[in-house]
């Protein structure tokens, strides 16, 4: 995974948890405990947005990096909703027949 080096500023009593957290043994260093906090807020926060504004989001960000032209989000999601309706009922009654 690529990295990349940023400056933060940080209140020095909270950088002295991290460093406790890092000498207990916990994390290797500064940066894999900040890492992890920062993997943390974002599952939380991705739990707490409502699930279609959160696959929008995402439909969006892949239609922005794609090399194929855009398609209209509101019809990728509708697509996307689609495939996962027709999923959800194949899966449905696969295991209603076991």
């Amino acid at each position: 995974m690529k990295t990349v080096t940023l400056p933060l500023r940080m209140p020095t009593k909270l950088l002295q948890e991290i460093d406790l957290l890092v000498k207990a043994g916990l994390y290797q260093s500064r940066s894999e405990a900040i890492r992890d906090a920062a993997r943390r807020l974002i599952e939380s926060k991705t739990l707490l947005l409502e699930p279609h504004r959160y696959y929008r989001l995402r439909v969006e960000e892949a239609i922005k990096s794609s090399a194929t032209p855009p398609k209209d989000p509101d019809k990728l999601i509708e697509e996307l909703r689609t495939i996962r309706e027709e999923l959800w009922r194949r899966g449905k009654e696969y295991f209603e027949e076991s």
